[in-house]
């Protein structure tokens, strides 16, 4: 019997399981964004106390029928994807010290309980993407649960993440639908909304590629990504698409997200909580770089909308990789 061990017939791929040119590009391009608007003030802290402007509040948490849990065990801001990333600083001309809120811990009826897991008797975790605190055991619907936070200005998703997803409007209004905990966009899932402003990152099957060296196999692949850019005023929609199109000519780092896994490196576990061993951006970048893109070209195709408050449109970025 002919042994087939190590008889290898791909080019450039050597297991099933490493990072492939697509995928990578759209873990590297959330991070990056996500990174770039941090860094340009691209966030909103929220004090114990914030009323906010159109009435309501936004530190205090409401409790939501999530499967899975019992009533009282999931609570919920009114804003998600909050800050996690530390090491952010962004100096606006006039404060110093301008940083994210860092979730220390969280106040239940007005004691201060420590994070970021809580006691023996209060246990929790945070899920900074939805946005929730999640008990160990459920505490009385009419508790009160407030925190201090940092929620993303503009929440970056993937397409691959989710099969479907919702857009939620009138977020910076939380009162009164935050508090219909049995009905209303507040009791769909945080998996499933999505709050304007957003953008939606999909890699497209549109992509080119010729030899890039003699006697090798490399390539030189071009491949587009799609930024679909959701906002309610036309104000956030010009301004996230003329952010993103002063990236033209530009190179991004690309990291390996596999082997940020592997080796447990990844910024959030499995709950949505903070990984203690997780790296930020920049670290992530520099420890495991794969390699490099370059933004070749950035198209704008502007969409109509007979809703007068939804605006989007969709920017198409061409990135140049050698692999």
């Amino acid at each position: 019997m002919t042994s087939f061990i190590n008889q290898k017939v791909f080019v450039g791929v050597d297991q099933l399981t490493e990072s492939t040119l697509i995928n990578t590009l759209e873990e590297n391009m959330k991070t990056y964004l996500d990174w770039g608007f941090l860094n340009i003030g691209g966030y909103i802290n929220i004090d114990i106390p914030v009323t906010g402007l159109y009435g309501g509040n936004f530190h205090q948490l409401k409790t939501t029928e999530t499967p899975g849990y019992k009533i009282g065990q999931v609570w919920q801001g009114p804003k998600k994807d909050w800050v996690w990333e530390t090491g952010v600083y962004y100096n606006d001309g006039y404060f110093d010290n301008n940083t994210p809120n860092i979730i220390d811990g969280i106040y239940v009826n007005n004691t201060f309980v420590v994070g970021p897991t809580g006691v023996a008797t209060t246990g929790y975790h945070i899920n900074y993407p939805q946005g929730q605190v999640v008990f160990d055991r459920p505490i009385s619907k009419n508790s009160k649960v407030e925190l201090n936070y940092s929620y993303r200005w503009c929440q970056v998703y993937k397409s691959s993440s989710t099969p479907w997803r919702e857009l939620q409007e009138l977020t910076y209004k939380p009162a009164p639908q935050i508090n219909q905990t049995t009905r209303g966009e507040y009791n769909t899932s945080p998996h499933h909304r999505v709050q304007m402003p957003c953008i939606i990152i999909e890699p497209i099957a549109r992509s080119s590629s010729r030899g890039h060296q003699l006697g090798t196999y490399s390539l030189r692949i071009d491949q587009d990504i799609l930024c679909h850019v959701f906002t309610e005023t036309a104000i956030d929609k010009n301004r996230i698409v003329d952010i993103i199109r002063l990236q033209e000519g530009t190179w991004m780092t690309l990291y390996d997200p596999q082997k940020v896994v592997n080796n447990e490196h990844n910024p959030l576990d499995y709950q949505g909580s903070v990984n203690p061993s997780g790296l930020v951006y920049p670290d992530l970048k520099r420890q495991y770089q794969w390699t490099k893109t370059y933004f070749k070209n950035i198209e704008i195709m502007d969409m109509e909308s007979i809703n007068i408050n939804l605006y989007w449109c969709t920017i198409r970025i061409t990135s140049e990789t050698i692999r």
